[in-house]
């Protein structure tokens, strides 16, 4: 006869073992809480190439970070140091930008490798849907870029 501690042992070897082989269909879309510290290596990542185009230092207001196995999501609006909205037309990137049809957005897409982010894409101002381009390219899941 099993006894209860037995069972439970055994059981709780199953689940890790189907955990460590879940397939990519099984994996959930995660959403990354504010002090979460993965959120901070993703923005520091995302916030290179966003501070190389316009030439200051930005901080991010989050709308949506995600993670979906080893790729991230973020959408982001950059703000000036001081966390006001940035005027576009006294940066780098003034010669570029159309207030008429440029948006105050950023998006980027992240894969890990160990423990490392690393930038795949980035939307930088769009102005129009970019991620379902991403969905497909890459096979992730359309809840990973839209809102519950």
């Amino acid at each position: 006869m099993v006894s209860r501690r037995q069972l439970l042992v055994v059981m709780a070897a199953g689940a890790a073992a189907t955990s460590v082989r879940t397939p990519a269909y099984a994996q959930q879309v995660v959403h990354i809480a504010s002090d979460a510290p993965e959120r901070k290596a993703i923005l520091d990542v995302a916030r290179v190439p966003v501070e190389r185009r316009l030439g200051i230092k930005v901080v991010f207001v989050v709308e949506r970070m995600t993670v979906f196995g080893v790729w991230a999501y973020a959408a982001m609006h950059p703000r000036d140091a001081a966390g006001k909205r940035i005027d576009y037309r006294r940066t780098l990137f003034a010669k570029d930008f159309d207030p008429e049809q440029d948006s105050d957005f950023v998006g980027v897409l992240l894969r890990r490798n160990g423990a490392a982010w690393s930038l795949v894409e980035e939307a930088f101002l769009p102005t129009d849907v970019f991620w379902e381009e991403w969905e497909t390219k890459y096979k992730l899941p359309r809840a990973m870029f839209l809102t519950d």
